[in-house]
């Protein structure tokens, strides 16, 4: 009894995660108003005071790729418009769930890896972006 009470109590865990990301999501019919995304590659530099602004939905973000200077203060906005997601960049201090804004410094130059670090459904491990420090 006590199995079959834990694997349901999991089960409706897991589902209410899954369906946490997908629960905004609309569908549009062909020509509707919903903007198109990034095409991929495209880079976006930071504005002149070294501020990105991240958005998420289901399941991607508003671009690949963001340049910053290094060595600057560096503000980062986030903000889920689909969907509930967070970010986390690989060897920084960034940790941003649904909305909000962190400002950093990174002196190194190089390129980190920006991704979803909320479980948000089936193409969770597909919200890839790319931080490039210069």
């Amino acid at each position: 009894m006590k199995k079959t009470w834990g694997l349901l109590i999991s089960a409706v865990a897991i589902s209410a995660m899954l369906a946490g990301c997908g629960a905004d999501k609309k569908e549009t019919a062909a020509g509707g108003g919903e903007q198109a995304p990034a095409a991929s590659g495209e880079q976006a530099a930071a504005s002149a005071d070294n501020t990105i602004n991240i958005e998420a939905s289901n399941w991607k973000f508003n671009q690949d790729t963001f340049e910053v200077k290094a060595g600057e203060p560096i503000t980062i906005n986030f903000k889920s418009t689909e969907g509930y997601h967070g970010i986390g960049i690989e060897g920084l201090d960034v940790d941003i769930q649904n909305e909000g804004s962190k400002t950093i410094t990174v002196d190194k130059a190089g390129e980190y890896k920006i991704f979803c670090n909320v479980l948000c459904g089936p193409d969770h491990g597909k919200m890839i972006a790319t931080l490039v420090v210069k």
